[in-house]
């Protein structure tokens, strides 16, 4: 059975592309800054919605903000960082947050958020690089 590897950047890209005008609103903008060629395995209408949520939780709450977008992957994890320099930023909705936790433990994967007061806030996204059992 052959597997279908989807593209990484593609999906953030789109992602971030539907958002644009809201992060304009905001004074904000966005960095796709996942390399080209990054391929992912696992089921990407999953990796597709968690992305797109959790950007739109971030674009909604920016100010003034350069929001970035990197991927790395260690071993078969794949880790999705969006940080948010904006120090003016307060995530009101955690249960949106909450939710693509849930999603993300479809695929074994995790959500986690780092806040550096007065400095940035960071939503990672990591997940196992396996493709959806048959």
């Amino acid at each position: 059975m052959k597997t279908d590897i989807k593209n990484l950047h593609g999906l953030v890209s789109l992602a971030a592309s539907g958002l644009i005008k809201s992060a304009v609103e905001k004074s904000s903008f966005i960095v796709n800054e996942v390399p080209l060629e990054f391929q992912i395995a696992t089921d990407e209408k999953v990796v597709s919605a968690i992305i797109n949520s959790l950007l739109t939780i971030v674009v909604s709450n920016s100010a003034h903000s350069c929001i970035k977008i990197k991927a790395n992957e260690y071993d078969d994890i794949i880790s999705v960082s969006i940080k948010d320099n904006s120090s003016l930023t307060n995530y009101t909705n955690m249960n949106d947050i909450e939710e693509m936790q849930l999603l993300a433990k479809t695929l074994n994967g995790n959500i986690s958020i780092r806040k550096l007061e007065n400095k940035f806030t960071t939503i990672l996204l990591s997940f196992p690089n396996f493709p959806k059992a048959a």
